[in-house]
This record gives C-alpha cells, structure tokens and sequence, in this order.
C-alpha cells in the first residue's frame, strides 16, 4: 500500500516548516499563509492549520521508513537533532514478528515520529545514511478510534486488510510499503508516555481516491473525496 499523501493539523506551520526543512532536510514542495507541504521519498506530507478557533492539541504518529540496513546511522543522525524515546531504558525498539528495527521522537508540535528499518524490504545501500536520500516514505499513520474492528471491517471493504494479525485494540492494515495503525484510543504509544487520540487525517494511496478519516460519536467515519 503506498502512501502518496498525508494531510495533518497544526496550528504552527511556520516552526514546524523550519523543522522539516531545515533540520530534517525534507524537500519543501510548497508553502503557503497556513499550510506546508515537504516530500519523504515517494510520499508528500502537509501540515494545515485548523480553522480559526477549532485547534484541539493536535498530535499525530507517524513513520519514515529508510533503508533496511541503515537504523544505526539514523539513530545516530536523528539524536543529534533531537531526544529520542526510550523504553525501559531502550532506545531501539525490535519487533520480532515484524523483523524491523526503529526509533522514535518527537517534531515541536509534539508529533510522534518513527524512523523504522524493516528487514523485509530489499532497500538497503550502501553508502552512509543521508536523510533527503534516504527518507524513503511515509509508512505508517495511526488511526485512532473506539471502534477497532468496526473500522477495520470498513477498511477492507476498500480493499485494505489486516496486517499480520487482527486484534481489537491494535490492528494496523495494509503492508510493508505502507500500513494504517488503528488503535484504541487511550492507548499508549509506544516508546512515548502519551496515549492516542483521534484527530481528523486526509490521505491519498494509490489506486484509490483521497480518503478523510474523522471520529464521530459513531466511531470512525471514512469518506471518499472527489
């Protein structure tokens, strides 16, 4: 599943413009009043300020993946710029069952962001790690929602099925290139002490239409956008 685009809330574009341009390196596409857009690889991801008055604490979790075997470097890179997460003392987490490495931090607007090498993909090189190269996509958007499975059956009827296995609080679906991670709300991320909370996302992946994702008292609404 290719992620394409992403559209997130903000209300500080311009500092956050700063971060992924001039600390992470991300190619600026276009700038405007409220609004940014910068490329990861394949991937574009703008930030938009809510409407006046409708800002709510927006924040989002978010993945870059990069060459398989480039995850040292990456950390390397990464904590020179900013503190990363840790868990029980560790600062790389390892998921077996996925067979990936990453490591976790956070942009000025709170953001949690993930940079994750995963060993299934033949992407590595061999070179050292350069972030405009080697930011290769966005892979990964949490969803958050009370009703996981409910939204999950949603998502396959477009087509989008479960990665690995199913499960009612955490289900992420799609695969290696590009996965939506539906959680529970309240949940906790993890390598963060912050637990998740829905806001709205528009995305656009390829071979469908764009999609806005918003929590209703119903549970997750999806809706197809001309």
């Amino acid at each position: 599943m290719i992620i394409e685009k992403l559209v997130i809330l903000t209300a500080d574009t311009a500092s956050l413009q700063l971060f992924y341009t001039n600390r992470l390196g991300l190619t600026l596409v276009h700038s405007e009043k409220d609004s940014f857009t910068v490329r990861a690889g394949w991937s574009e991801l703008t930030f938009q300020e809510p409407a006046a008055g409708a800002y709510q604490g927006e924040f989002y979790h978010f993945a870059f993946t990069i060459p398989e075997n480039k995850l040292p470097e990456a950390k390397q890179w990464i904590e020179s710029l900013v503190p990363i997460g840790t868990e029980a003392g560790i600062d790389i987490s390892f998921s077996e069952s996925w067979n990936s490495h990453s490591v976790y931090f956070e942009d000025p607007a709170g953001n949690i962001l993930e940079l994750i090498a995963r060993h299934t993909m033949s992407n590595g090189v061999d070179r050292p790690f350069d972030a405009k190269q080697d930011i290769l996509c966005i892979s990964e958007i949490g969803v958050p929602t009370r009703g996981v499975p409910a939204a999950v059956d949603r998502f396959a009827e477009l087509g989008i099925l479960t990665y690995k296995t199913r499960s009612d609080d955490f289900n992420p679906i799609g695969d290696d290139n590009g996965l939506l991670m539906v959680v529970e709300t309240g949940r906790r991320w993890h390598f963060t002490n912050k637990t998740a909370q829905s806001f709205p996302v528009r995305l656009k992946i390829q071979g469908l239409r764009e999609l806005y994702l918003k929590e209703d008292e119903g549970g997750l609404t999806i809706e197809m956008i001309k």
